[in-house]
């Protein structure tokens, strides 16, 4: 059957691209949703107020937060090097492992957990601090492998899916903690708190088993390399039309005075994620205590807006992947993080407001949701331009951002006690404005996902012809 590159893409059959939905993709899909269920619980909306009781103030929110992410940088990257050169299923089984210590510290700390409590606060600080290891061995490998079962083109839709899992398994977690809280006359109490984060720690065990079963050997070969490094793309980019064409315009165009090509994609894009983080960091953590100390707003409330949240985003996920399927990736993000920007400025400039629900909520749930939204798009334009034997220490390289999100956590928190909540946000809104020149820059340089299916579909044309000619050959050869 003979395939134009005018057909849709959805009916090139087997001639087109592989599924994306390979063995280490779906079991990293069941982890994503077995994890969101358990910390889901806890992690967003109950912990910062628990290890505010426990610690005593906002710098100790912050100061536990920044433990986590200084574990988490300074493990990754050795992790991320020895998943490149080692195995990526190895570090993720250490990574397990690790996970039930880190479990068990903090069962202890919630046993042991009361007001101003000290043995406590130290318990929950290691297990933050186990916990950020742990993350730095099993995410970057984890995300990595998954990467390499991902052909070019497609990994906006795993992404987009791994996404939307992990938010709707995240959304179920609150549910729980608002039956808990409801039962418990609906109180920030230290009791209720205790019982939501035990049940969470248990139920988070569950993600162990699909993420051990992932396995090197059932990753793609150069069908899931970088887009710019993989030479059936370009060629079939040169005997292109359309869209396939414009994938090989992409790969020559240089940008800044010839400093930046695509290549370089990579490493802006870090520099670009570096500043979100740093930026999110001094306020994200402080969501849920800001609309319990400011906006005097109950456990139930709180915990209804974040699963209405997680909801909302997974929507938002999947329309925003339909829109940069029409329209690029770029293209998506700028003026979805744009808006984002000014919610956050209007959550700190709004101060009068604090108290009316009416107002507040939906500021907030715009901002958190249409930047939370376009996290699987980032992820996708990543993979794209990252090479597939440095993937594992790229992935690595994101803890740094981590390490700036919970470090500047601990900025975030001293500054929320000398210049209050509203000055904080806006800081937040004007340093992550400056993501956005950094991003147009990218814009000429990143292929739409459209452009890689179109060349992809013609290389894929071009390897089962080749293929048939050699065995039309063969059998020549043979009848001779």
């Amino acid at each position: 059957m003979e395939v134009s590159l005018d057909t849709p893409l959805e009916t090139c059959g087997s001639h087109g691209i592989p599924s994306p939905w390979t063995h280490n993709v779906i079991y990293g899909l069941v982890a994503t949703a077995l994890y969101g269920i358990g910390p889901g619980l806890y992690q967003f909306t109950v912990l910062p107020s628990f290890i505010l009781i426990v610690g005593g103030n906002n710098f100790d929110v912050g100061f536990a937060e920044g433990v986590q992410g200084m574990a988490n940088m300074i493990s990754a990257l050795p992790a991320g090097y020895l998943a490149d050169k080692w195995s990526r299923k190895a570090c993720i089984r250490l990574g397990c492992c690790l996970q039930l210590f880190g479990s068990v510290c903090l069962m202890a700390s919630v046993i042991l957990a009361g007001p101003g409590s000290f043995h406590a606060f130290v318990l929950l600080c290691v297990a933050l601090c186990v916990q950020g290891v742990c993350d730095g061995i099993i995410n970057g490998p984890m995300v990595a492998l998954m990467d390499d079962s991902c052909p070019a083109g497609r990994r906006s839709d795993v992404e987009s899916a791994n996404a939307i899992i992990g938010l709707i398994s995240a959304s179920v977690g609150p549910v729980l903690g608002l039956a808990v809280f409801i039962a418990k006359d609906n109180h920030w109490a230290l009791d209720s708190m205790k019982m939501v984060i035990a049940i969470g720690v248990v139920m988070g065990q569950l993600s162990l088993l699909p993420a051990w079963r992932m396995d090197d050997n059932r990753a793609l070969g150069e069908q899931s390399e970088a887009v710019h490094l993989q030479d059936r793309l370009r060629t079939a980019a040169e005997n292109g039309e359309g869209e396939a064409r414009e994938l090989l315009t992409r790969g020559s165009r240089t940008v800044c005075f010839g400093l930046v090509a695509a290549r370089h994609v990579r490493i802006v894009f870090f520099i670009g994620e570096l500043l979100l983080g740093l930026g999110a960091g001094m306020t994200v953590k402080f969501f849920p205590v800001f609309f319990n100390v400011e906006c005097h707003e109950d456990p139930a409330t709180v915990q209804i807006v974040f699963a209405t949240l997680f909801g909302v985003t997974a929507l938002g996920t999947l329309i925003a992947n339909k829109c940069a399927k029409c329209l690029g990736r770029m293209q998506v993000l700028i003026p979805c993080f744009i808006v984002g920007i000014v919610c956050t400025f209007l959550l700190g400039s709004l101060k009068r407001f604090y108290t009316y629900p009416a107002v507040m909520i939906p500021i907030f749930m715009l901002r958190c949701s249409i930047m939370w939204s376009c996290a699987a798009l980032k992820g996708s334009v990543i993979a794209d331009y990252t090479p597939k034997s440095q993937r594992g220490r790229w992935k690595a390289a994101e803890s740094i951002t981590a390490f700036g999100w919970s470090g500047s956590a601990a900025f975030g928190g001293w500054l929320i006690d000398r210049l209050g909540y509203g000055l904080t946000f806006m800081i937040t809104a004007m340093l992550q404005a400056t993501v956005l020149p950094i991003w147009l820059v990218l814009l000429p340089l990143v292929a739409k996902e459209s452009e890689l299916l179109r060349a992809g579909t013609a290389a894929s044309l071009a390897d089962a012809t080749s293929t048939s000619a050699s065995g039309v050959s063969l059998t020549n050869v043979h009848e001779g």
